[in-house]
């Protein structure tokens, strides 16, 4: 199985490529929020005791049980903080070499200006994604966003791109690899 494993700052459009990846070229989608809203439903609070164990655990299930089925291609978002997450961004990779996943890590970074403008949007706004200016300015001013240190990694600035676009730089990518 592929996967391209979208990740970078809050609003980057990692699930609006996931969506142009799954739409035009037929990958299943995994957006982060579908084991963070899960996880959501027993817990109290975001990050709360072992919230984060248990929204990972749910990921590697639902990817382990994707490879069993043989899914050939599925996009996961998921949003990182490489130096923050070193710890868990290896045990993620661990996983995937257990399991024979080959994976995509694709890095998108957008200019801060545009990840601001794009926070605010109605979409984000329905959903627990942070959706405040201000609060994604000072989350930005604490954590940098760094791509994942992996040999298949691939880095985008869709500052001014379209997710068709980026999709499909990404499968030129894929089939490059």
């Amino acid at each position: 199985m592929k996967l391209v494993w979208l990740h970078g700052p809050p609003a980057a459009g990692k699930l609006t490529v996931a969506k142009a990846l799954e739409k035009e070229h037929g990958f299943k989608l995994f957006h982060n929020h579908l084991a963070v809203d899960l996880s959501l439903s027993i817990y109290d609070e975001f990050g709360e005791k072992d919230f984060h164990d248990f929204t990972n655990s749910i990921r590697r299930q639902t990817l382990s049980k994707a490879n069993e089925l043989g899914v050939q291609r599925i996009a996961m978002t998921f949003m990182t903080c490489a130096e923050e997450d070193r710890e868990e961004i290896k045990r993620y990779l661990d996983f995937f070499e257990s399991e024979n996943i080959q994976v995509f890590p694709v890095h998108l970074s957008p200019r801060h200006d545009v990840l601001i403008s794009r926070s605010s949007s109605v979409e984000r706004q329905k959903s627990h994604k942070i959706s405040c200016e201000q609060h994604l300015s000072e989350l930005l001013s604490q954590w940098r966003f760094f791509p994942i240190h992996h040999r298949n990694t691939l880095e985008i600035d869709n500052s001014e791109k379209p997710a068709k676009d980026v999709a499909l730089q990404i499968m030129h990518h894929l089939e490059a690899n």
